[in-house]
């Protein structure tokens, strides 16, 4: 027997709930995951995982604005030096242009 907190425990018959399960069996899938070893994923199935995952709708906020819009109207950051910021930019294309080179060689694409 494990003992939870209130809140906990709540929140467990909440997600054992949506996962149509008793709150035991959820709280025991949840513990066999956490201590069966993972296998190392792909990145290709860390993504099919990703995408599996219910929408959570309180993560969804619908659009207020265009943001076109709200950008061109957007008051001006008077911090902000736009040639500081494009060489800042020329920086991290050339240093992202690089790994891909790097990436492409170390992968035979080149």
């Amino acid at each position: 027997m494990i003992q939870v907190p209130d809140t906990m425990a709540r929140s467990l018959r909440q997600a054992a709930k949506q996962q149509k399960l008793l709150p035991e069996a959820f709280a025991l899938r949840i513990l066999e995951e956490a201590l069966e070893p993972e296998p190392e994923l792909t990145v290709e199935e860390v993504v099919a995982r990703i995408k599996a995952l219910p929408r959570r709708t309180e993560n969804i906020r619908p659009a207020t604005e265009s943001l076109l819009e709200y950008l061109q109207n957007a008051p001006e950051d008077p911090d902000f030096d736009l040639e500081v910021w494009q060489q800042e930019w020329a920086a991290v294309d050339a240093e992202m242009k690089s790994i891909t080179q790097a990436n492409d060689e170390a992968e035979g694409r080149r």
